[in-house]
């Protein structure tokens, strides 16, 4: 028994375990976060691309063509149908992680309501912090966890 503990109690065995856990919690909701913040800010660009490809389309200046080149409103409508593509393939994402559709529907609700530039570079500092976040806990896991098997990082 005394090999299997390796000197250590009974009471830091349980509390290591807790804490792993909470760290285990801790990342997986910071996937579901990131995910989410992307989906969001992916929604966003779609509908501000869209709304701007509208409004291109009423402006006669620049709806007019020559020869075959693409105008500013096909260009917006291209961007804005990407942007709707990666917008769902991010939902798909968030939703794999764990996410609830009602989250889902809201963070996509919510950046397809975003009408301004403010807006969207906040969506952007979010999208972007969740996601470095994420990846900075997933390193600390992984050195936490070969810290705690070989006694090194």
């Amino acid at each position: 028994m005394q090999g299997w503990l390796r000197g250590k109690t009974m009471t830091s065995l349980v509390n290591g375990h807790r804490a792993q856990k909470k760290d285990e919690v801790r990342l997986h909701t910071a996937q579901v976060h990131a995910a989410l913040s992307v989906a969001q800010l992916a929604a966003a660009i779609a509908g501000f691309a869209a709304n701007s490809s509208t409004e291109a389309a009423q402006d006669i200046n620049i709806h007019a063509t020559n020869g075959g080149i693409v105008t500013r409103d096909k260009d917006m409508s291209a961007v804005a149908s990407a942007a709707a593509l990666v917008a769902t393939v991010c939902a798909e994402a968030a939703e794999s992680v764990g996410a609830r559709r009602a989250h889902i529907t809201s963070a996509v609700s919510s950046g397809l309501a975003s009408r301004t530039s403010v807006d969207m570079m906040a969506l952007t500092a979010t999208a972007a912090t969740c996601n470095a976040f994420h990846i900075f806990r997933s390193f600390q896991t992984i050195i936490s966890k070969d810290i705690s098997e070989n006694g090194k990082p």
